[in-house]
């Protein structure tokens, strides 16, 4: 998960509130089970000491806010009557999550987190091609029509670049496809992917077509997610100073900014104590000297440290054992 972006969210004043749960809208009961959800988040929210605002806040974006269709889980963090963050889960958490805590709980949303990809669509035919591009926040970001192959080529080579797209998807008839193919360039060649069944520009299913892009840019999402992993792993395994296991040595590497990438196991006890003095990347497994320190838990001040320091973070499953379920991917 791709962190800068939340540092806002990191550093806003106050205490949050962090919860996640079934937001599911597939049965004609789904509003009175939402209800009912409700009064169980509110119940452990009024529990932990959550203020008023805040609370209210959040009331009115689960109970009158968008609903999704079909199966989906929903996160939202808010603080100091501010809903901060709002956002749909693909897969429904089993039991609510709730926390009233001095930072924001974001593991859970790492654990379901895609980053995301800017990618470019071809829907081609004999004749030319419509050629979308789109934005790692999933917009349109740039749009051609061109005729004939060197032309294709291109003007999909300028739209890739201009994006830096990480990935290609190629909806074409057979043998348009095998000649766009022969024409582009390794670089774009590597990253090109077909949809399964082929399209052809006139008379596409936009809605099908719409549906099959976006679930191969979230495998080729998935899929270079867990290459931080694996290289982790590898640069570990390699013992070549590249990679640190253990709270103390990965906050050691986040207090000096060196960390490209916090990858945190389900190990992870979140109730340990870590401690945060002067900026949240300050932190340390004991408090030292004089400055002021703060208490913190563990799985919300790792999260934390990264997003400030922009570093990136990553939820391994239980096949990697690490010191203390966490480990980081050093810049140097």
């Amino acid at each position: 998960m791709q962190t800068t972006e939340l540092r806002e969210l990191v550093t806003a004043p106050g205490d949050f509130a962090s919860v996640y749960f079934d937001a599911s809208h597939d049965t004609e009961d789904s509003d009175h089970a939402t209800q009912l959800r409700w009064q169980e988040i509110r119940a452990a929210l009024d529990g932990q000491g959550a203020d008023r605002s805040t609370v209210e806040e959040l009331e009115q974006a689960i109970l009158t806010g968008a609903k999704p269709v079909g199966s989906a889980g929903r996160a939202l963090i808010a603080s100091a009557g501010r809903v901060l963050l709002d956002t749909w889960l693909a897969v429904p958490p089993t039991t609510p999550v709730v926390r009233w805590s001095s930072l924001p709980y974001l593991l859970p949303l790492a654990a379901q987190n895609v980053p995301p990809v800017a990618y470019v669509v071809v829907i081609m035919d004999q004749v030319g091609a419509d050629l979308r591009g789109y934005s790692a926040r999933g917009e349109l970001a740039g749009r051609a029509t061109v005729d004939g192959p060197a032309e294709v080529v291109d003007a999909l080579s300028h739209l890739a670049d201009e994006l830096r797209a990480q990935l290609i998807v190629i909806a074409a008839e057979a043998k348009a496809r095998a000649e766009l193919r022969e024409r582009l360039p390794e670089r774009l060649l590597e990253i090109a992917v077909d949809t399964r069944p082929g399209a052809q520009a006139e008379g596409i299913d936009e809605a099908a077509l719409e549906t099959e892009v976006r679930l191969i840019a979230e495998d080729y999402a998935r899929a270079a997610q867990q290459t931080w992993v694996d290289r982790f792993a590898a640069e570990l395994a390699r013992d070549s100073g590249l990679a640190v296991q253990g709270l103390e040595a990965v906050t050691a590497a986040l207090r000096e900014a060196r960390v490209e990438t916090v990858v945190v196991t389900d190990e992870l006890a979140g109730d340990r104590a870590l401690w945060t003095a002067g900026g949240l990347e300050q932190v340390a497994v004991q408090a030292e000297g004089p400055v002021d320190t703060m208490r913190r838990r563990a799985d919300e001040a790792l999260p934390a440290a990264a997003a400030v320091s922009g570093a990136g973070l990553v939820m391994s499953g239980r096949h990697l054992e690490l010191i203390d379920g966490v480990g980081a991917l050093l810049r140097y």
